[in-house]
């Protein structure tokens, strides 16, 4: 009996012990939770109410339905869009009466607003951000939809579009519309989707895009490095418009190769000048590039230009100073006897706008030159960068300078002149040796 009441009285002070133990951390456990989340107040912490705004009812008897939410003696509301006549409110239950479709309807978003209410407010808590209003307004909120790859292209694209004339030509906008279709074709053929989130880009999306534009499009190198350095200046943007945290692309590297310049020699373009041509679109866009060739004019610049941007200095030179539409560059280019006989011809049919010549599309004119060097044997594939780097040739092989040929291009420094336009030929390196 003595060893059972000494044992008896060990176990109650272990217990006893060990209660109040679990009483001092269960204390500090409840006082380290937010205000809003502890037990028992749960069904207090924030108080939700529909009410109807009879005073508002419209024409057809129909109140406002209003939701009203208060916690910690503040409250906010809002109207929830809904009408309800007070005949078929019941404000005991928060429920409209009766099996009606519209009842169905207002009593399935009541229970969605209740429910979504308490997943924002405990949230908010959690935060220790409670503030009524932005919770009403989390709750009205129209869903976001997660920016598109094509969506993204075609935002930027528009903003392009206004902007040409201004400080992006319309090639330009171009270069990135066919971008759009290049990517639009892949997604379909690789993907077979319609278009592809942001979220899911990752860098094996543009090498797949690179491999696609090389084996299944048939782009040439440098076509498939331009549509894929078009790709990643669009999600750079997208960074910056806070689409994307970081460019999924920044780790992929790629360049333009060197490639062989197709040019003329001074007996090709007397080819061209001598060649009998039938039709009228051949005869204007023959013209246009021989324009070109003594001018180093790009096309857009070429068909945008007007009389005003002819001067004639003290000597009566006349010239050509036009700062140039892609990099907004002055050119300055002497007018040679060819250029001021096309000038001549065409002063009585220029347009409405202003422009000294009528003009085709580039893509048109490229067309064009490739039938026209069709009909007169030139193996050469003719186009309007080939007009340009036409004239870097004859100028450098008439003993022009470099520095000059450049002013002339319109080049904010030689190198580029020296890497794609004046092409140092046999003939010229012949002349040079004779010095030596």
């Amino acid at each position: 009996m003595i060893y059972e009441a000494f044992f008896f009285r060990i176990s109650a002070q272990v217990v006893g012990k060990v209660v109040g133990w679990f009483h001092h951390f269960f204390k500090v456990f409840v006082s380290s939770i937010p205000p809003g989340l502890k037990p028992g107040k749960m069904a207090n912490a924030l108080k939700v109410l529909f009410w109807l705004h009879k005073t508002k009812a419209n024409k057809q008897g129909l109140a406002p339905l209003i939701l009203r939410i208060s916690y910690n003696r503040t409250k906010a509301e809002k109207a929830t869009g809904f009408y309800v006549h007070p005949k078929d409110w019941n404000p005991s239950k928060q429920r409209v009466k009766g099996e009606k479709p519209i009842a169905i309807q207002v009593n399935s978003w009541l229970d969605y607003g209740t429910a979504r209410l308490g997943d924002l407010f405990r949230d908010a808590v959690h935060k220790q951000e409670v503030h009524l209003p932005s919770i009403i307004n989390l709750l009205f909120a129209k869903p976001v939809d997660d920016p598109t790859l094509l969506n993204t292209i075609q935002e930027h694209n528009i903003a392009m579009l206004e902007r040409t004339g201004h400080d992006f030509s319309f090639s330009t906008y171009e270069k990135y519309v066919f971008t759009y279709n290049k990517l639009q074709a892949f997604i379909t053929h690789h993907y077979k989707q319609k278009d592809i989130y942001l979220r899911d880009l990752n860098t094996r999306f543009i090498i797949e895009f690179d491999h696609y534009l090389r084996t299944v499009d048939k782009n040439q190198h440098n076509t498939a490095v331009k549509y894929c350095l078009n790709l990643k200046k669009v999600i750079n943007l997208a960074v910056l418009q806070g689409k994307l945290s970081v460019n999924p692309f920044k780790n992929y590297k790629t360049v333009y190769k060197d490639t062989p310049q197709v040019y003329l020699e001074g007996h090709e373009v007397t080819l061209i000048e001598n060649a009998r041509l039938c039709k009228s679109n051949h005869m204007l866009v023959r013209d246009l590039f021989i324009f070109q060739c003594f001018t180093g004019l790009a096309y857009t610049d070429l068909i945008n230009l007007k009389y005003a941007d002819i001067t004639v200095d003290g000597q009566q030179r006349r010239w050509i100073i036009k700062p140039r539409q892609k990099s907004g560059i002055t050119s300055t280019i002497p007018l040679l006897p060819p250029v001021e006989d096309l000038i001549r011809r065409y002063t009585i049919v220029s347009n409405k706008a202003g422009c000294i010549f009528p003009h085709y599309s580039i893509q048109k004119y490229n067309q064009y030159l490739g039938e026209i060097g069709d009909l007169i044997g030139l193996k050469k594939k003719l186009s309007s960068h080939v007009g340009r780097r036409t004239f870097g040739n004859l100028a450098l092989s008439r003993g022009i300078s470099i520095n000059v040929i450049s002013k002339i291009l319109g080049h904010s420094n030689t190198l580029i002149t020296q890497r794609v336009y004046a092409i140092t030929t046999q003939n010229i390196i012949t002349s040079e040796l004779v010095k030596w």
